[in-house]
């Protein structure tokens, strides 16, 4: 296995390879982005570890895209407790042990994703719920944003043909985009308690249009994002200096 370079070392040169310290990061967007292409291109890169999320195993997910009103609360409880569940293995397991971490989710999905499916009055249960039980997860120290245009997402999610989401509607999709593009644009909120790996409590956010980047196609443009990711870290970790 090749050495992680040193931060230091690599502040004024190219960045091809894994920061020296442990790292926790996230990919995040909407549904068709790309993230858990990303996840697995950038573990390989970063020499990390490789997180990704439980969809097709959510029993009520099929019934959710073809009335969302009335599973929609099944379908988000169901992925909080898989997704504390993953988190929680993955801080005693991974983060604790040393370990770095690339995730094709963060936990900050499952409130845009209830904000836009359930009522008024299970989203204000459901916010209490997310605030007990997270209270303690590890947070990213970076956080990949990737979002597109609606059109180019659509695309994506037919060609990739999942059976549970062909009843998903452009519709809800352009309502799931506007609500990431709201998110990451204006709220990201500061954790309740636990700090990332380099101790922060917001993570830093790194955003990618795909109009512009093909990860799969063109690799110098997964280096751009290396880049990107290392010089992230090696900014803040100077900072705590």
């Amino acid at each position: 296995m090749t050495k992680p370079i040193n931060l230091k070392e690599q502040q004024n040169t190219k960045i091809s390879k894994a920061p020296s310290e442990p790292f926790f990061i996230a990919v995040e967007g909407p549904i068709g982005v790309g993230k858990t292409t990303l996840t697995k291109l950038l573990t390989k890169k970063l020499q990390a570890r490789c997180l990704k999320e439980i969809i097709e195993e959510n029993p009520y997910l099929k019934n959710f895209y073809q009335n969302i009103e009335e599973y929609a609360f099944q379908t988000e409880m169901f992925f909080l407790c898989n997704r504390i569940k993953q988190l929680e293995d993955t801080q005693q397991q991974k983060l604790k042990e040393g370990l770095s971490v690339v995730a094709d989710y963060s936990i900050i999905k499952n409130l845009i994703f209830a904000g836009l499916t359930l009522k008024a009055d299970h989203f204000q249960k459901y916010q209490r719920v997310f605030e007990i039980l997270t209270r303690d997860l590890p947070q990213p120290d970076v956080i990949i944003y990737l979002h597109g245009d609606v059109d180019r997402l659509m695309k994506r999610i037919a060609l990739r043909d999942r059976p549970f989401e062909r009843n998903m509607s452009r519709d809800y999709m352009e309502k799931l985009s506007a609500a990431y593009e709201r998110y990451f644009s204006f709220d990201i909120p500061k954790p309740s308690a636990e700090k990332s790996v380099m101790g922060y409590t917001t993570p830093a956010v790194i955003a990618i249009n795909i109009r512009d980047r093909d990860f799969i196609n063109q690799p110098s443009d997964v280096d751009y994002l290396v880049e990107k990711i290392t010089e992230t870290i090696y900014q803040r970790r100077k900072q705590q200096c």
